[in-house]
């Protein structure tokens, strides 16, 4: 699908280069809704699916504890229905989110339980929901028959996703006990474990910096259960989170940021051995664990490992061509703009992101902000502008900033983010200017948008 195995760039940049940048503006030129809010919830979560074959059936059993994003709940039955549920998985098959459409539930099939409502609908005419208790003390779905999409094994993640009115429950499985073409299960996390993870989402999304507790929790998660991957990659995520809120350059690194990156690096390595298996899992998980690596390397001036860290980088992006190929963009911020390392950056660019285009269209999740990152489009192309900012192309960086803005602005971004890009667009001349004159120290810093961390910019609801 992206060719991603060559460094050199083809063509002619500055001709492929504009075709890119406006066949994106078009892509995002339509109507953009405002990032809907969600709540994910993570306490006592278990799921399981079977898929039959030979008669194209399949069955779904997802349950859900008492989590504190059940505190509070909206009535699902007035009509007309507004009640809607989506079951979407990853398949390491493909690599894209696929699954049913998200299906309504009619309100007249619920009725009151103690603490909530109930769903019943034995044939499962809606998208095969036979069963479906939304209280406060739990969420528990049950799927069967010709109606429901089966979950086709092995995946990279499962996800439920249930909007009653406005409000929007997430519930994502990652780490499995068995994970084939004839059955899904998911293993059951600790207490810990459900707690890090909410405290991460917490953080990640805006509410309060939690990431203290989220370590801390973690932690525990792990020393509970070395085998526990979800675990180990929140863990490694959370402090890659912080290394990049506190080292915006990694070439920089002091000494509490360099032991920050090197625990981050061997979480998420820890991280990929346990959900990716080479053949089957989540091929995102090592593409992270790569990046963590390369920061690491940087930061202690390992040049071979910052060599294998790039290499693992490229192979990786062959694995999964549509999410890692944003991976090595983590170059960026530290290699020269005239070098063989940032020319590849520029190919990524120029040759690989026209070709995703069209995988893009029904992946909105991924490409979009439809998932875990409800401003993934704006913190992209923030960070496309950088990319271009540093390889001397000041029009196509203009570009991407303005679109940022105007997609965060309709959209609900921060309004300091959106104010920030222009602000980029403005003064593009002089960072370009400032990369290009052979001082790498006085480089500004990438997606500066106001100290919140990289992850912040897409994440933040």
């Amino acid at each position: 699908m992206i060719a991603a195995r060559d460094g050199g760039v083809r063509g002619t940049p500055s001709r492929v280069a504009v075709a890119s940048a406006a066949g994106l503006v078009a892509v995002l030129a339509g109507p953009i809704a405002r990032a809907q809010a969600f709540t994910v919830l993570t306490e006592g979560k278990s799921a399981a699916f079977t898929r039959d074959a030979a008669a194209g059936t399949g069955s779904a059993r997802i349950r859900v504890a008492a989590d504190p994003g059940l505190v509070q709940l909206l009535d699902p039955t007035v009509c007309p229905a507004s009640a809607h549920v989506r079951i979407a998985s990853y398949p390491t098959a493909t690599n894209l989110v696929t699954g049913g459409p998200e299906v309504a539930l009619p309100c007249e099939r619920w009725h009151r339980v103690p603490g909530g409502w109930q769903y019943d609908d034995r044939a499962g005419d809606a998208g095969g929901v036979t069963r479906l208790r939304y209280t406060t003390t739990a969420l528990a779905l049950d799927a069967s028959g010709p109606a429901f999409p089966a979950v086709v094994g092995p995946v990279g993640f499962v996800q439920l996703s249930l909007r009653v009115g406005e409000k929007r429950l997430l519930v994502r499985f990652h780490g499995f006990t068995r994970n084939d073409e004839r059955r899904v299960e998911s293993r059951p996390a600790s207490r810990e474990a459900a707690a890090g993870e909410r405290a991460f989402w917490a953080t990640l999304g805006g509410a309060a910096d939690q990431s203290d507790r989220a370590i801390a929790l973690l932690r525990r998660a792990v020393e509970r259960d070395r085998n526990d991957g979800r675990a180990w990659f929140l863990l490694g995520m959370m402090g890659l989170w912080r290394y990049e809120l506190e080292v915006p350059d990694p070439r920089r690194a002091d000494a509490p940021g360099t032991r920050e990156i090197v625990a981050a690096d061997r979480a998420l390595d820890r991280a990929a051995r346990l959900l990716w298996s080479g053949d089957r899992g989540d091929s995102r998980v090592p593409g992270f664990a790569a990046a963590a690596r390369y920061k690491a390397a940087v930061a202690l001036g390992d040049e071979p490992a910052v060599e294998a860290a790039i290499a693992d980088m490229r192979r990786l992006a062959d694995v999964n061509p549509l999410f890692n190929t944003f991976i090595p963009f983590g170059l960026g911020p530290v290699e020269p703009p005239r070098s063989a390392r940032y020319a590849y950056v520029l190919h990524l660019l120029d040759v690989a992101f026209p070709a995703i285009a069209g995988v893009c269209a029904d992946q909105g999740e991924i490409c979009f902000n439809d998932g875990f990152a409800p401003h993934n489009l704006e913190g992209t192309l923030v960070l496309f502008g950088d990319l271009f900012a540093k390889g001397g192309r000041v029009e196509d960086a203009r570009r991407s900033y303005l679109t940022a803005a105007a997609v965060g602005e309709k959209g609900g971004w921060n309004g300091a983010f959106v104010d920030r890009a222009r602000a980029l667009a403005d003064t593009v001349d002089e960072r370009a200017a400032l990369y290009a004159d052979g001082d790498p120290w006085n480089d500004p810093p990438f997606t500066d948008l106001g100290g919140e961390g990289n992850c912040a910019y897409c994440h933040n609801r």
